[in-house]
């Protein structure tokens, strides 16, 4: 059943064209946009670790967050509430199938970037980024799911994605110092992982040691996806039909 859930996921998820054109097509254009406009060699490790951090963003949440919530509203999990399949396993499988897809693209936007701004890398690198990538998609596609879990609708989904995918933006390092602006803001950006997952990309390119690049958004994949399978909904009316069996 797992392998089922796996291979159905990864074929939708290719087949998901906005969230490829956000996670591919997009980051790749601002890389060679930024790299012709930027024309320094101290931006290009900034360019190449924030626009690959931001495809990885993008991919993980908003895409699988409208993937989950198409697949509840057409009664697809309703079948599979009758498996013996613990729900834990269930959105695990769910978010590594579309994890492996986006570990993908957001290698190939590094790459890209790498050739198109002229980085040097080594083979440790490349094992270190590549794993880092994976643990970064498997933090933000739980972050996804969790979204699809809370909300009703498909607008709900792009208010929160972008109340999410914002401020872990712009009040993070990804393309500019925080150190000129309030204390607040540079406090807000260190309690989000995605401060630490670009930090942790730079890392892997300038051959430095920043365990906090790996373990915080590893750790928050772990917290956000219990709560993901604690809020998780077999059909778009569960909670609805709860309410109404509480107050019969």
């Amino acid at each position: 059943m797992a392998s089922v859930i796996f291979n159905s996921m990864i074929k939708t998820s290719l087949r998901d064209k906005i969230s490829v054109f956000y996670g591919l097509v997009f980051p790749i254009g601002l890389l060679i946009l930024l790299g012709w406009f930027f024309d320094q060699e101290t931006m290009s490790i900034r360019i190449l670790t924030g626009v690959t951090a931001i495809s990885t963003l993008f991919w993980g949440m908003q895409g699988i967050a409208f993937q989950v919530f198409s697949q509840r509203n057409k009664g697809v999990y309703k079948l599979l509430k009758l498996t013996p399949m613990p729900i834990i396993r269930f959105v695990f499988t769910m978010m590594l199938a579309r994890t492996v897809v986006g570990v993908v693209m957001n290698m190939i936007v590094w790459f890209v970037g790498v050739v198109v701004l002229h980085v040097e890398i080594s083979w440790m690198t490349i094992v270190l980024t590549s794993f880092l990538v994976f643990v970064g998609t498997l933090c933000f596609t739980s972050l996804g799911f969790l979204i699809a879990n809370f909300a009703q609708n498909e607008a709900q989904i792009n208010v929160f994605s972008n109340l999410i995918q914002l401020p872990m933006i712009f009040m993070s390092e990804a393309f500019y110092s925080l150190n000129n602006l309030p204390e607040w803001i540079q406090v807000v950006g260190k309690l989000l992982p995605f401060e630490y997952y670009t930090k942790g990309l730079s890392a892997t390119v300038t051959k430095e040691i920043y365990l906090l690049g790996f373990a915080v958004p590893f750790i928050s994949m772990i917290g956000i996806l219990i709560l993901a399978a604690l809020t998780f909904k077999w059909d778009e009316k569960q909670v609805d039909i709860k309410i109404k069996k509480k107050y019969a």
